[in-house]
């Protein structure tokens, strides 16, 4: 484990995201809210976590959609409303590696605004390889019908490869796109959510796997018989695919039932579907003693998958709720309404399956993070992926100045427990959602250290 300075935040730009290290050094990115507006810091260390230099990057009132450290240096792209023509204009500038621009920024794509402050929807995605980058966006029709559009472009230079819009006759508000992907190739995959509504109630929902590739747009329905409680869209390497897992249920029945993989074969126009229900085994081990009698509960979300190369997987999956309080309290003899947010985080579950379908084994993490009006921003878990295990890094106990513990998970299903830092002398907590797997055997932590700001390096040998 490597740790750079200690240091006190300044100004409003307190919170931090590492973007990625190269052979320069590590780049990280502060910013005062997490609409990413108005201005962004850009940070560099030295590959010892020693502070270089860095770079305010004025935003000029646009809102910043993605930032990704890449071989000819970084790319920011960025939302803006321009007065001229009433329009959201998303455009892409590129920096060097000491923070300065290269060239001039170019314009990605222009949609109407459809409200005051809309700076647009626009989703970014950068393939594996980063050679190719996928912009997907969408508009209402005159009819509040749903127009998709997608544009592929070349990383490097910002070059438009391909540009194609789609006219879906359902309802705007019951088309929702759960997420997509670009593979190395140019493919591109998306998630689908379809509502059915009834009474302006929602009924039913359906999912669908769209893929795109040159001109030709394909749809597989996923399943039109089982209710999904959650999803998710990843990227099998191996495979040069996008592959879905979803938890699945029953209708008008709580709780999760079991686990199904789709995916498209190269030589196969049909979706494949493998279906795996869980055993009452798995289920009285992974109950939360919740309302979900016979199957584990609905609050659990995938975090990550993690592809094997035999074709399995494992799925790191947590159980996470919010919960809304509200109270009315006498102030001078007056009443007054104050609401307070509370963030839960508990049980982990790593769930490694084969090719099959079969799990091979699972293992119950349990933990217990509540936190009140942060956004849940010190809780949750930083997931390692090596070639042998799988480590897991979380705040123990953190209202009750906990330690940072963590579980190391081999592949045969071994797994061993410790605490990673010790609060004898330091109070530290680690912050999750700004972590980064940098390489195949480092991952950098932002982490608040005595109330101060540090960066934690840990390599893997």
């Amino acid at each position: 484990m490597q740790w750079s300075n200690p240091v006190k935040l300044k100004g409003a730009a307190i919170f931090s995201k590492v973007i990625g290290e190269n052979t320069d050094g590590i780049y990280l990115l502060r910013y005062r809210n997490r609409f990413y507006s108005k201005n962004v810091i850009l940070e560099r260390y030295n590959h010892r976590l020693a502070f270089e230099f860095n770079e305010t990057i004025d935003l000029n009132n646009a809102r910043l959609v993605k930032i990704v450290l890449t071989q000819k240096g970084i790319l920011l792209i960025q939302s803006k409303y321009n007065k001229e023509n009433q329009s959201n204009q998303l455009s892409g500038q590129y920096y060097n590696f000491d923070f300065k621009p290269i060239g001039e920024s170019k314009i990605l794509a222009e949609t109407t605004v459809k409200v005051y402050g809309d700076r647009g929807n626009y989703r970014i995605r950068v393939s594996d390889d980063q050679q190719n980058l996928s912009l997907l966006y969408t508009q209402k029709s005159t009819n509040n019908e749903f127009i998709l559009f997608h544009k592929l472009f070349r990383v490097n230079s910002l070059e438009e490869t391909g540009y194609r819009n789609y006219l879906f006759p359902i309802n705007y508000n019951d088309f929702i796109i759960k997420d997509f992907l670009v593979n190395n190739k140019g493919e591109v995959s998306f998630l689908i959510k379809r509502l059915t509504r009834q009474k302006r109630k929602i009924s039913s929902s359906s999912y669908s796997l769209y893929t795109l590739r040159d001109s030709t747009l394909n749809d597989y329905v996923l399943s039109d018989t089982t209710v999904f409680k959650s999803t998710k869209l990843f990227y099998d390497r191996q495979a040069d695919k996008a592959k879905v897992l979803a938890f699945y249920g029953y209708e008008n029945a709580l709780g999760i039932d079991g686990m199904a993989l789709f995916y498209k074969p190269d030589t196969s126009a049909v979706l494949n579907e493998i279906k795996s229900a869980f055993s009452p085994k798995f289920i009285e081990e992974a109950n939360v003693k919740d309302r979900a009698n016979g199957s584990i509960s609905e609050g659990f979300e995938m975090v990550k998958v993690v592809p094997r190369s035999d074709g399995g997987f494992i799925c790191v999956a947590e159980q996470k709720e919010i919960a809304t309080e509200d109270d009315v309290i006498l102030v001078n003899g007056i009443a007054q309404s104050t609401s307070k947010n509370i963030y839960n985080f508990n049980e982990l579950l790593v769930l490694n399956y084969n090719a099959s379908g079969a799990m091979d084994w699972h293992r119950v993490i349990k933990k217990n993070q509540t936190t009140i009006n942060d956004g849940g921003y010190y809780s949750s878990a930083v997931v390692y992926v090596g070639s042998k295990f799988l480590q897991i890094i979380y705040n123990d106990q953190l209202r009750s100045s906990g330690e940072v513990v963590k579980y190391t998970i081999y592949n045969n299903g071994t797994i061993e427990s410790a605490k990673l830092l010790k609060n004898e002398l330091d109070y530290v907590a680690v912050i999750p959602i700004e972590a980064k797997q940098v390489s195949s055997n480092k991952v950098i932590i932002p982490t608040s250290k005595n109330r101060r700001f540090a960066l934690l390096k840990i390599i893997y040998d």
